[in-house]
This record gives structure tokens, C-alpha cells and sequence, in this order.
């Protein structure tokens, strides 16, 4: 019997070839997506029903947020990302079950581990691993030790916000020492002067002797990595970025070599085939400048006085961690650290001189000179790390920043890893029913979603830092009822365990130096570098958004420069931002 079977498909191959494909695609694209699918249920496109292809050729060409807040505007709360993936947005839920109640971390994070796939505190996937790791340095990142006047981190931070602002004066207000080393571009491939190969000439052509334009994005990431190089490896044996401006190629090498991230943590295998010589040697730089570093470290142990923290290296030492072990945990908080930063600190400062928010810049310098008078001079500072902290519209500005601008908008893939249920509402048949998630299935949150939660957020793609103050005739139960809302659908540094450990450092740091360059300055867009659209007397470009993508249709407004790159971490479409600066009355 069986023999005659095998006599009969040998007889009809093609036949029996044609029915096995048609049984197969009957399976595969209409049985499996629409029957047995255990997402079966979760609304969204069919084409991502069937395969990850679509959501990795999204994120391969930087398209993926942009898609993600697409879906949810047209199928809801709840979409299907791929056969085993979901998206949620919408409701705070979601941010509470999947991050606050610690959902494991997905293979995703594995791939930002370093120095030889050494594991670290980011890249841990275990909810107990990651604990046993932070708990061995946490101390030092509390809020109460970054202001402790025992620990150098307080006063390197003031140091350092203090060389921001002489930049800032010599090479803007003053103009005694032009920026020309970024007008050439010579290390930053998306910059204007890369582009334009002139040498620089397209910098200051009326040849204004002060209140020149600075590329302040460079500068801040400058702050940051010598901040928090200096809080990991000790002040002494920390990057000094902002003394020396020929150093700083090392951020724009950062930033291109950030420019892998899909192919870093979704392919890594076809990493080496997908990467230019140009991005390979700057993998090698960064490394070699990292190892540099922490030889130097080594060497050059800090002494630490009675109640004084350690660094971060020497904590991780003592704990048993030496070497690449130790250095991976060193690399991934300096590579974070100093992105993030100048991100925020970039977009914050080209809000607040869009002609619309110019309102914005004179109210946030009246506070600064209420609180601590007009400054004396140039070499005049504030100081007063616990004053700035408290600063109320400083603090609101802060907050509406981090949520249009939130450096990381890219979803935070965890793993269910219980039985779990979502809210599915069908808007054809307005009704709503529980749909249960497989374990093992791939869920996320989209911070740039959540924060753009129109109920939420009214006018949500808006910069408007008043959604954080009172509104008129509203009585302090329901600000507070609304504010509490609010926060919880903000996600700047995540929730739960997995929070960002140096977002005290980072928050202390960027409201320092806003306080003092605001304290010293206002600010204008560079008309040298693009043309200035946003108009305070149009109702319409005045108040235009942001948008994010990977590219802008003529790439010369100042709307579309600031474009945030579509990326796990955004940063500003061009990696800069011009911008002139002239000295309060």
C-alpha cells in the first residue's frame, strides 16, 4: 500500500509539487495568521502577520517610530509588530505591567554588551542578573552622593558647565576664537561643511566679528563625556573634551559609528559585510580611546577621603569585576551617558530660540536673575547645585523637553514571561474584548508614542512647557490629578528596575548648564547655517512641529535640520545645531 503511494507521487511529481505548495501557502498565508496564530486576534497589518521581514526593513531604513505611531493612529492600542512581536500604547497600563512589574528584557539588549560581548548592567536580560549588577554601584548614583559635597562629582559638574560657557563666549559672544573646526566638518559626515567641501567658507560669509554661530551639539556631548567619564574613571583620568576642541572628533566618531544600531543589536551577523571602512576604523577608534582611558585609570588610582565614593571602576573592582568585565559596564554608561545628554541639551536649546518660544527664553531668564540677580561678568557662575534643582520653570521646560524630545523614542522590547492579557477594541463593531498574549511573545511600549498620547497631551507633536504648570481655574486637586497623569505616561529614562542608574548625573548636569548659559545668554538660530522658517508673527510655521525621520526634502530649514533621526536613540538629523549667542542686558 504504501509502496503504491510512492509509486503514484513519483508518477504526478508535478502534481503532487503543486499541491504541497498550495497546501503550504493556504497554511502560511491564510491558516496560520487568521486561525491558529495565537495573535490571531491583535489587529494590524497582514503583511506583518506573516513575517519579520517588514519590521526589520523598517528599522533598517529608519522608518520604524514613524511606522509604529501609524499603526496605532489607524488599528489602536494594540498592534501586531510580527508572527511574534506586539506593540501597546495609549494607556499607562501597559508602561506599569511591562516595566514597572519588570517584564524580562528581549535578545535585543544582548548586543550592546562590549570589549569581546562582556555583559553589563544594559545589556543583562535576567531580571536578577541585572539586580545583583546594580546593586554593586547604585550607591554611587544616588542623588544624595552627585550633590555630596564630599564627592568630586558636585564640583567637577560646576567645572565643567563653567568651560561650556567660556566656549560659548569666546567662540560666540565675543567671537575671539570662531568655530571653524566644526564649520570644516571634517569629522562629521552629515555636516554642512562635509558636504559642502568648501573648507568652511559657507561659516560667518559677512565676516561679524561677535555673536557668531557655534555648533553647540558637539559642545554639549563635549560636557557630557567629560562629565561622566570623569563620575566613571575619576576626574584626573576622565576625557577633557571641553579644554580641547581638537579632541572632539571622538563624539562625531561616536555618532557614526551609532549609525549601526540596526544592524548592531538586530544583525549582528552581517555587522562586518554591512559597515563602510570608514564605520569599521571607527569601532577601532573607539575602542582604542576607551582602552587609553582606562589604562590611564588604572594607573592612576584617585585617592578617596572618609565618606567619599568611589569611582565607578574602582567599585566595580572591589567587587570582583576587573578588566573587560569591568570596562564593559564603563563603555556602555559613557556611551549612553554623553549621547543622551547633548541630545536633550541640543533640542532644548533650539526650542527655546524658535521665535514661537521666545516667550519661553525671556520667562526662563527672568527666573534665573529673580533667583540669583544678574550675573557680575562673564567668569561669573552659579553654583548652587540644590537652587537649580528647585527651580520650578526651569524644571516644567525640562519635563516638556524630555517628552517631545525624549532621546531614546525607540519601543523597550521586554518578553512576557506570564500569562497576560490586552484590551483589543474593534472600531468597527465599537466593542472591546480581553485577548491573552502567549508567553514568549516580544511586547513593548514606544516612548515617543506614550508621550503623544492626545488625551493625554492635547496638541501632543507641540512643544509647550505651560501643560506643566496650572491651567487658569483649575483648582490644585485637579492640576495634581492631571499632572500625576501625565507622569505616568512619561518614559524619558524608563520605568521600573531597568531605569536609567545615571539619570541624577545627567538631570543635575543639563539643568546647570541651562541655568548658566541663560543666566550669561540668549540665543538665535545661525542664519549662515539654514534658513529660518519658524516666524513669530505666523500662525502656522511659527508653531510647526518637529518631525522625525531619516532625512528632510531639501535638508536646509531649520525644522529640517532639527529633524529627529528615526533610531532607537535619536540625535539631530545633521549631528549639529548652530546657533548665535549674545549676552542679557
Amino acid at each position: 500500500m504504501l509502496l503504491d503511494v510512492i509509486v503514484y507521487l513519483l508518477q504526478h511529481s508535478l502534481q503532487t509539487l503543486f499541491t504541497l505548495l498550495v497546501t503550504f501557502g493556504l497554511y502560511f498565508f491564510v491558516l496560520y495568521p487568521f486561525v491558529f496564530s495565537p495573535l490571531r486576534d491583535i489587529p494590524g497589518p497582514y503583511i506583518h502577520r506573516l513575517s519579520k521581514i517588514p519590521a526589520l526593513h523598517y528599522q533598517r531604513v529608519g522608518k520604524w517610530i514613524r511606522r509604529v505611531s501609524d499603526l496605532h493612529e489607524k488599528y489602536g492600542d494594540v498592534v501586531i509588530l510580527s508572527p511574534t512581536e506586539i506593540s501597546v500604547n495609549g494607556d499607562s497600563k501597559y508602561i506599569n505591567d511591562i516595566y514597572i512589574k519588570n517584564f524580562p528584557k528581549s535578545p535585543f539588549y544582548e548586543n550592546f554588551r562590549n570589549h569581546g560581548f562582556k555583559d553589563n548592567i544594559f545589556s543583562s536580560l535576567e531580571n536578577d542578573r541585572h539586580l545583583g549588577y546594580k546593586k554593586l554601584v547604585m550607591s554611587l548614583y544616588s542623588k544624595s552622593a552627585v550633590f555630596s559635597h564630599k564627592n568630586p562629582t558636585r564640583q567637577n559638574i560646576v567645572n565643567k558647565v563653567r568651560l561650556v560657557v567660556d566656549n560659548i563666549y569666546q567662540s560666540s559672544v565675543t567671537g575671539n576664537q570662531p568655530d571653524y573646526i566644526n564649520a570644516k566638518g571634517e569629522e562629521n559626515i552629515h555636516s554642512k561643511g562635509f558636504n559642502l567641501q568648501d573648507g568652511g567658507k559657507w561659516f560667518n560669509p559677512s565676516s561679524k566679528t561677535k555673536n557668531l554661530g557655534i555648533d553647540v551639539y558637539p559642545l554639549f556631548a563635549s560636557l557630557a563625556m567629560d562629565v561622566v567619564s570623569a563620575f566613571e574613571l575619576g576626574v584626573e583620568n576622565g576625557s577633557n573634551l571641553l579644554k580641547h576642541p581638537e579632541q572632539r572628533g571622538i563624539v562625531a566618531t561616536h555618532a557614526l559609528q551609532a549609525l549601526m544600531g540596526f544592524w548592531t543589536t538586530l544583525m549582528p551577523r552581517f555587522w562586518n559585510w554591512a559597515a563602510s571602512s570608514r564605520i569599521k576604523q571607527a569601532s577601532v577608534v573607539i575602542e582604542e580611546w576607551q582602552l587609553a582611558m582606562y589604562d590611564v585609570a588604572e594607573a592612576n588610582v584617585p585617592s578617596f577621603c572618609e565618606g567619599q565614593n568611589m569611582t565607578t571602576l574602582e567599585q566595580l573592582k572591589k567587587n570582583g569585576l576587573t578588566g573587560k568585565n569591568a570596562y564593559s559596564f564603563l563603555s556602555d554608561n559613557i556611551f549612553a551617558g554623553h549621547e543622551t545628554t547633548a541630545i536633550q541639551l541640543a533640542f532644548l536649546t533650539f526650542e527655546l530660540l524658535r521665535p514661537c518660544n521666545f516667550k519661553v527664553q525671556r520667562k526662563l531668564i527672568e527666573e534665573l536673575q529673580k533667583t540669583f540677580g544678574k550675573p557680575k561678568g562673564p567668569q561669573d557662575y552659579i553654583e548652587d547645585l540644590e537652587t537649580v534643582d528647585s527651580l520650578p520653570y526651569l524644571d516644567l521646560i525640562m519635563l516638556e523637553n524630555s517628552r517631545v524630545h525624549t532621546s531614546i523614542p525607540g519601543a523597550e522590547p521586554r518578553i512576557v514571561d506570564r500569562p497576560y492579557y490586552v484590551n483589543v477594541y474593534n472600531k468597527d463593531s465599537k466593542t472591546s474584548k480581553q485577548v491573552g498574549i502567549p508567553v514568549g511573545t516580544t511586547i513593548s511600549c514606544l516612548p515617543y508614542g506614550m508621550h503623544r498620547v492626545e488625551s493625554v497631551f492635547p496638541n501632543s507633536e507641540h512643544w509647550i512647557p505651560e501643560r506643566w504648570m496650572p491651567y487658569e481655574h483649575e483648582t490644585p486637586l485637579e492640576y495634581n490629578s492631571r499632572i500625576t497623569t501625565q507622569q505616568k505616561y512619561m518614559m524619558p529614562f524608563g520605568k521600573g528596575i531597568r531605569m536609567c542608574l545615571g539619570m541624577n548625573v545627567a538631570q543635575i548636569e543639563m539643568k546647570m548648564a541651562i541655568a548658566n548659559i541663560y543666566w550669561h545668554c540668549n540665543s538665535k538660530l545661525c542664519e549662515d547655517w539654514c534658513e529660518i522658517t519658524s516666524k513669530e508673527n505666523d500662525p502656522v510655521l511659527s508653531t510647526s512641529p518637529v518631525p522625525i525621520g531619516n532625512s528632510a526634502p531639501k535638508n536646509k530649514t531649520d525644522i529640517e535640520k532639527m529633524t529627529m533621526y528615526d533610531l532607537y536613540t535619536t540625535r539631530p538629523l545633521n549631528d549639529e545645531c548652530w546657533l548665535e549667542w549674545y549676552e542679557n542686558e
